[in-house]
């Protein structure tokens, strides 16, 4: 308030005594005061100027600009942003090293392996109105420093692709590699891993390793398109399987309410169940993709919530080192913001509080038919999971 008053005080005096000035003195005198009165009004909040350069493959707007961008006009990840785009639409987000919110929340993200940042609607992509927006303006202000720190800092798991710093896992631990058996499903029939066909985390070795140990037959590949395969050096006995036709591709984004993923798992479960046993789902980590498709298959053999919750977090000690046990609240949180999205929505539910009284295999049952899949195609996908397929 000083500092105004000030201002006001110096402004009147240059007018006052403008007749012992000249003119050009004045106008200067003048015009540094209403440069340092707007500075002082936009005040020290951090802002950020740039476009949308291009769209990713899972529907996100990539920025062109990084992180260490951010970093430096004052935002750091944690904080509650807004994005302007064409001044005109503002959209109000958390900014975080990773996707932490539930489906179809915005965020923007600054990924580790992405080469800037972005915005999207978590595992949905943009609404159709957001998309094809090339070179249109953005600018990134800030909301509320700090707001959502306290899901950054529980959230940002970082793992390793070197295993040798994972020298208390076997190869299939640090591959996230084991069998599904939940339910009724029968032992050595089901398997969820990471990618037994790209390397991009150093793990294709060690699951194809897996597979070819458990013999597993068939592969739902939930990551690959055909071009994807088509460009990997993979390990032998992945190489087999794919060049003998024992993979279904089946690539998803981690949207389980999109028309998309329903009609491509529906359709890759169908095939699912006319091919022999032992199969292996995976994706690239194995992790929600994989997790949410082995939800819905152990549920659909009578698994309880306890049981689909506890092979869904082996993942995380696998890469993360955490676990229910020493680390309760985080574990909650992840089931929370992650999987029980995807239940509620396989299941009907829009309280995640119900989720552990509910039948999973009426409701999935119920999901799957309302999906597209007959009772007969239902029938033969639980006998081929829950008794011996000797195909």
């Amino acid at each position: 308030m000083k500092k105004n008053t000030s201002k006001r005080l110096t402004l009147s005096a240059l007018l006052l005594s403008g007749w012992r000035l000249s003119l050009p003195i004045v106008l200067v005198s003048l015009l540094a005061l209403m440069t340092s009165c707007s500075d002082n009004d936009s005040g020290d909040a951090p802002m950020l100027k740039g476009k949308i350069s291009s769209y990713n493959e899972f529907g996100a707007a990539m920025l062109d600009f990084t992180e260490a961008d951010m970093t430096k006009a004052g935002f750091t990840l944690g904080d509650v942003i807004s994005i302007t785009i064409d001044e005109e639409r503002v959209l109000v987000m958390p900014y975080y090293d990773g996707y932490y919110t539930r489906n179809g929340e915005y965020l923007c993200v600054a990924y580790p392996s992405y080469p800037s940042i972005c915005f999207t609607a978590n595992n949905t992509g943009l609404p159709e109105e957001l998309t094809g927006l090339e070179g249109h303006s953005v600018v990134v202000r800030m909301k509320e420093k700090g707001g959502k720190i306290d899901v950054q800092q529980a959230m940002s798991m970082k793992y390793s692709n070197d295993r040798e710093n994972y020298p208390n896992l076997s190869d299939e631990e640090f591959a996230n590699a084991r069998t599904v058996s939940a339910g009724n499903i029968t032992s050595g029939i089901l398997y969820r891993s990471s990618s037994p066909f790209s390397n991009d985390i150093n793990r294709a070795n060690y699951v194809s390793e897996y597979m070819e140990r458990e013999k597993v037959k068939t592969v739902l590949n939930l990551a690959d398109t055909e071009e994807k395969m088509l460009s990997y050096n993979m390990p032998p006995f992945s190489r087999k399987l794919w060049e003998e036709g024992d993979v279904i591709l089946c690539p998803l984004k981690a949207d389980p309410t999109a028309d998309d993923y329903n009609n491509r798992l529906i359709n890759a479960l169908k095939e699912l169940a006319s091919r022999p046993a032992p199969y292996i789902v995976h994706c690239m980590e194995g992790k929600d993709r994989t997790g949410y498709v082995c939800a819905l298959l152990e549920g659909l053999c009578g698994a309880s919530y306890e049981e689909i919750v506890a092979d869904y977090l082996v993942t995380y000690d696998n890469y993360y080192n955490i676990n229910p046990v020493k680390d309760a609240d985080l574990c909650n949180t992840l089931v929370s913001l992650r999987l029980n999205t995807c239940l509620m929505y396989y299941a009907g539910v829009s309280d995640e509080t119900q989720l552990p009284s509910v039948d999973y295999v009426k409701a999935f049952s119920s999901y799957l038919l309302s999906h597209g899949m007959s009772q007969q195609q239902l029938d033969a996908l639980i006998r081929a999971l829950s008794v011996s397929n000797p195909q």
